[in-house]
């Protein structure tokens, strides 16, 4: 709940103001903001302590614009987030009302104990939210920064913040002359920096403040590492990129590596794009809802949250952000709707529904054809094997063809399994390929949304809905069976209204499915080399002493994104991205171990039930 005291924003748990009333941007500029005037960098780091309602945050943005940099990354934590419509009416309250504000708020959701990413700017301002604790924050992310904002309550009223573990391990997040801003000139905040790389001084402080401290990092700190053998992997300097396949995951993934600069190439096998999973008409993409806290849960929905921004960006006509209706017909499903969400509200229908107005339907098919038509694509191209070179791969196709490139990319669906095994020699991998029929059918239903319940119906395009879809694992026959769309109509029978829909066609398509419903997203590991190091992991995996992994070099994958593939494989894409940038990554460093594709031999060896051949 909001809460003023003399006109200012106060918070009661630590008896303090959030910021004061007298000019509170040109104080943060002051004290905050003005600390990038220092940094002589093009691309631009800054970490707080204590976001608050985003002053310091949209200050740095306007001193960003001022000095003509090219990108600026904003990376802070907030243990005690206000809501989007209590920042929303913060803003009102003072004014707070361009265009920046806005669009900040459109991509605002609260995620607890996660990392939320927000592009703003046409992608030159990358804003990293982390909603929780401060060492929890520090344990999740992996940067150093230019500039330190400490910008939390006073250290009597919140020590948290200005802990010895806290700042102790700042110059872990540092570089050598990283500056560091803070209101507070606290004795014990100036001596735990002193003793712990920095050279600590004092500035003028803005107004009726005597003083405020700034100190210079140095002496940077390495971390120590834990679970290193999940560290991520180098990506050295690739101009040229070949993404291997032209689903939405490959395209979704040349698409964000073009707008970065990139040399970007795609080979497809198909005569054209989207030809697999991403073949339909139309598809739902919405949030997995689990219980709070959550793993699998919570990163579907910071993979969803970023996919909206993405098609808000590239979705064209081929996105309609319309909501959906999950329909919770059994009481599993209605477990994991059984708390309080932002993200739902419960209705009553012939079943309980949950409406999920954030979710969006989306025509795979074509969109994937739009976002090809912007890229370099080689179709007819079905991957064969790879050779490294002195500098680069060379990649040989069925086609007798071969292709250079700097970094390689698979992002080939259900083929993943068959390339671990067969390239890279691990056989360890839980992947599993399931066939999907769905089935179209003149439109029988009007629906403003599409809805979802044992089957699920799309809204209609051009006068015809997709009802789907079949589930069977193992099953390889890509011809469409009569017998699956009789399936599938039957799955949503309670919605025809004794109705019998006219069937127009049916779709096949395979989807690659992990052991543990996360998808494979990272640097594609060397199985050898991971049994001949972590051999011993049944009696070393809680010491510090284990050698860092290794993978092969610039050799990177994207697959396994199952039902939730038009959310996911954004996430992938995304991950990726800052990978080869050498940045923080757009999630939690839990949720990049969970992905990893080394997780189920690491697995087995933390059982020592892997035996080096050696």
């Amino acid at each position: 709940m909001i809460k003023y005291h003399n006109n200012a924003l106060y918070n009661f748990e630590f008896d303090d103001i959030y910021f004061n009333t007298y000019e509170p941007l040109a104080e943060c500029e002051y004290a905050y903001s003005s600390a990038l005037d220092g940094v002589n960098k093009s691309a631009i780091v800054v970490a707080e302590a204590g976001f608050g309602v985003g002053l310091n945050f949209f200050c740095t943005i306007a001193k960003f614009k001022s000095l003509n940099k090219k990108s600026l990354h904003y990376i802070a934590v907030e243990k005690y987030p206000f809501s989007k419509d209590e920042l929303a009416s913060i803003y009102e309250q003072f004014g707070l009302d361009s265009a920046i504000y806005k669009e900040f708020l459109d991509s605002y959701h609260i995620v607890p104990n996660s990392l939320l990413r927000i592009y703003l700017l046409n992608h030159t301002i990358i804003l990293d939210l982390y909603f929780g604790d401060i060492l929890e924050f520090l344990e999740e992310c992996e940067f150093r920064a230019d500039v330190w904002y400490l910008d939390g309550f006073a250290p009597s009223k919140n020590p948290q913040m200005w802990s010895e573990e806290f700042l102790s391990n700042l110059a872990c997040y540092s570089y050598k002359d990283t500056i560091v801003r803070s209101f507070s000139c606290a004795r014990v905040v100036r001596d735990r920096l002193s003793q712990n790389g920095f050279e600590v001084g004092k500035l003028k402080g803005y107004h009726k403040k005597r003083e405020m401290l700034q100190a210079i990092c140095i002496e940077p700190k390495s971390r120590i590492k834990k679970q290193i053998w999940f560290d991520l992997p180098i990506v050295t300097n690739p101009k040229t990129i070949l993404i291997i396949g032209a689903g939405i995951a490959g395209l979704a993934i040349a698409t964000l590596f073009k707008e970065a600069g990139f040399n970007v190439v795609v080979a497809e096998s198909n005569e054209k794009a989207a030809q697999g999973a991403s073949s339909n008409l139309a598809g739902i993409c919405a949030p997995l809802i689990t219980q709070p806290g959550v793993a699998l849960g919570d990163m579907h929905m910071i993979s969803f949250l970023l996919s909206r921004q993405f098609y808000r960006q590239f979705g064209g006509d081929f996105v309609d952000f319309c909501g959906c209706d999950e329909y919770l017909v059994n009481d599993k499903m209605l477990s994991k709707f059984n708390h309080d969400s932002k993200f739902f509200s419960i209705s009553n229908d012939i079943y309980p529904k949950a409406n999920i107005d954030l979710a969006m339907q989306i025509q795979p098919q074509n969109l994937c054809l739009a976002l090809a038509k912007n890229l370099e694509i080689y179709y007819g191209y079905e991957y064969k094997s790879l050779k490294q070179l002195q500098s680069c791969y060379e990649v040989n196709f069925s086609n007798l063809k071969t292709i250079k490139a700097d970094l390689v990319i698979f992002a080939n669906g259900n083929r993943a399994k068959e390339l671990f095994i067969s390239e890279f020699s691990d056989t360890y991998m839980q992947l599993s390929s399931v066939r999907g029929q769905t089935t179209l059918v003149d439109e029988f239903m009007s629906l403003n949304r599409p809805l979802s319940a044992r089957g699920y119906i799309t809204k209609a395009i051009n006068g015809v809905q997709l009802v789907g879809a079949s589930y069977a694992r193992g099953d390889d026959d890509a011809l469409p069976r009569s017998s699956d769309d009789d399936e599938n109509i039957a799955l949503v029978d309670e919605f025809l209204s004794n109705k019998k829909p006219n069937i127009i066609g049916s779709n096949v398509g395979f989807r690659g499915y992990s052991g543990d419903r996360f998808p494979i997203i990272g640097g594609i590991h060397n199985a050898s080399e991971y049994i001949k190091i972590y051999n011993s992991l049944l009696w070393t995996k809680n010491k510090p002493s284990n050698k860092s992994p290794v993978y092969y070099q610039n050799l990177l994958i994207s697959a396994a994104h199952g039902s939730r593939g038009l959310s996911t494989s954004i996430l992938g894409a995304n991950i990726l991205l800052d990978m080869v940038l050498g940045r923080q990554i757009c999630v939690k460093k839990s949720t990049i171990n969970a992905l990893n594709p080394s997780r189920f031999i690491i697995r087995k060896l933390k059982k020592g039930l892997v035996k080096s051949s050696s």
